[in-house]
């Protein structure tokens, strides 16, 4: 089985996709919803999450001030991978700026994540 955006889940059959039933998806459940880009996050910028549970992002240098992007409803849980060179930092503005609760604090080296 596998889930699609929509939170709809499928039945693969033989290369066929066929929707046996809709139920809702949480997006913190088993069923990841990963970025399939990792962009360049700059300076103040925002990460942005959509319907997503695993962000990735490779800023080309070390960059203050980042956003998160708040989740669609309360609670929803976030991973943020940075796959850059381990110089690259992400640090995130206050937390009530960021919407990341450690704020200043929460800082992802390159090649790591939080």
């Amino acid at each position: 089985m596998a889930a699609n955006s929509s939170g709809t889940i499928s039945l693969l059959t033989f290369g066929a996709q066929q929707t046996v039933g809709a139920m809702e998806v949480p997006q913190d459940s088993l069923v990841p919803f990963v970025s399939t880009t990792a962009p360049a996050t700059a300076t103040g910028g925002t990460i942005a999450t959509d319907a997503l549970t695993v962000v990735r992002v490779s800023p080309t240098a070390a960059v203050t001030g980042v956003i998160l992007e708040p989740g669609q409803y309360p609670g929803k849980r976030v991973s943020v991978i940075n796959e850059a060179a381990s110089a690259n930092s992400v640090t995130f503005a206050s937390a009530g700026t960021s919407n990341v609760a450690a704020g200043t604090s929460a800082v992802i080296n390159g090649q790591a994540r939080l």
